[in-house]
């Protein structure tokens, strides 16, 4: 499941001007009631109180239907949304998706879901024989997305096993009949040593991140030396 975060709502700016400086004031209010969470604003809020009562005087004016008035009014609307989508970025950068930071300082919060993280892609494997006795050598193409690879070698055709990965431990479930040698680690290049001499090895590798172990690779058939 994605985790989800809170990040502050910019609903703000879609009021009408009458609640845009009521918004204002809640929000002037709270930030003063929390100034030590949120001591240097990115706006001063002495200048968010002069912008929120701008527009609060000239909304009241144009409310005659003069159209000058009503110029007026939207330009200081237009200065209000500016400043107050400033300082709605700094509580969002100082609350760092925590809700009620956000609601101290007079801002709605909205919760947004981050995506979670794709599996890693398959892995492209190739393995060969080294020179020495029960050496194998395996190795996977870059792959991206990855925390770490699993590499086996068994001495039988790969089954209906299924894996998982949690908290740095391997679980295979599957049949348990004859030998399997695993490797956890971070390289994409590894070898198998003490295999024994003259058995056909089944060799497999996978990319694991947060999200999961990807698919496995094309099944590698190699005689150990």
């Amino acid at each position: 499941m994605a985790e989800k975060i809170a990040k502050v709502s910019f609903a703000f700016c879609l009021l009408t001007p009458t609640q845009k400086g009521l918004f204002g004031d809640n929000v002037l209010a709270e930030m003063n009631a929390h100034i030590m969470e949120f001591p240097t604003p990115d706006i001063p809020l002495p200048d968010l109180l002069i912008a929120n009562n701008d527009l609060k005087l000239k909304t009241q004016q144009a409310m005659n239907g003069d159209k000058g008035k009503i110029l007026e009014r939207d330009e200081s609307e237009k200065e209000w949304i500016t400043l107050f989508r400033k300082e709605a970025q700094y509580v969002e950068r100082i609350a760092s998706g925590n809700k009620v930071l956000i609601n101290h300082a007079g801002f709605l919060s909205t919760d947004t879901e981050v995506q979670p993280i794709p599996k890693p892609d398959m892995a492209v494997l190739t393995a060969w024989g080294n020179k020495a006795k029960g050496s194998i050598h395996a190795e996977i193409e870059p792959l991206s997305r990855c925390k770490g690879f699993v590499f086996m070698a068994a001495n039988l055709p790969p089954g209906p096993e299924t894996m998982s990965i949690k908290d740095g431990q391997l679980k295979l479930s599957g049949p348990t009949d004859g030998e399997l040698v695993i490797i956890l680690g971070t390289k994409r290049k590894v070898d198998f040593q003490g295999l024994t001499s003259g058995t056909k090895y089944y060799i497999t590798a996978l990319g694991f991140n947060a999200a999961g172990p990807g698919d496995i690779s094309v099944s590698t058939d190699v005689i150990a030396p």
